[in-house]
């Protein structure tokens, strides 16, 4: 029994016992579980993540925050994919799917679509949250990537920051 408890003390001295992802990241907002290898990308205004960091070319995830949007129940998909052509600035975008969800709690929208810009069609993901203020967490899945399902986990381990 001493021998067994022994190897288990020295496993948790080798590996650590935190239970905290290594890709878990903070900021005023939020906290969330990035999907591996996502990083933050420094050059640019808004929150975005991309791929070690660099997201010339890759799959990304970008973050904006507006005051809370008090339509935010009467917007379609329609208006969403309006919305998004004209953000996006897509050659052609079709939203395949809209449906409502919950993250953190929260009213949300779940919005997919397949978008053609100049390097090819790709996915995208987009995630409406009606909290203290309303959030859009949008995945640019780009074409032979494959983040779609580690998106929508990162978005299951969202977290508002209190007083949102």
């Amino acid at each position: 029994m001493k021998r067994l408890l022994s190897l288990l003390f020295c496993l948790l001295l080798l590996f650590g016992c935190s239970g905290e992802p290594k890709n878990v990241f903070r900021n005023s907002d939020f906290t969330a579980v990035l999907p591996e290898p996502f990083a933050p990308v420094d050059s640019v205004s808004m929150v975005c993540f991309a791929p070690y960091g660099d997201p010339l070319l890759s799959s990304s995830i970008t973050y904006y925050v507006t005051e809370q949007n008090w339509y935010f129940d009467s917007f379609t998909k329609d208006d969403y994919e309006d919305a998004l052509k004209a953000l996006c600035q897509y050659e052609s975008l079709t939203v395949t799917d809209a449906h409502t969800c919950r993250v953190d709690g929260f009213k949300a929208y779940r919005i997919s679509g397949k978008g053609l810009l100049e390097q090819g069609t790709h996915d995208l993901i987009l995630y409406a949250v009606n909290g203290g203020k309303t959030y859009f967490f949008t995945l640019l899945n780009r074409e032979g990537d494959d983040y779609i399902g580690a998106f929508d986990a990162m978005m299951s381990s969202l977290r508002f920051t209190e007083g949102q």
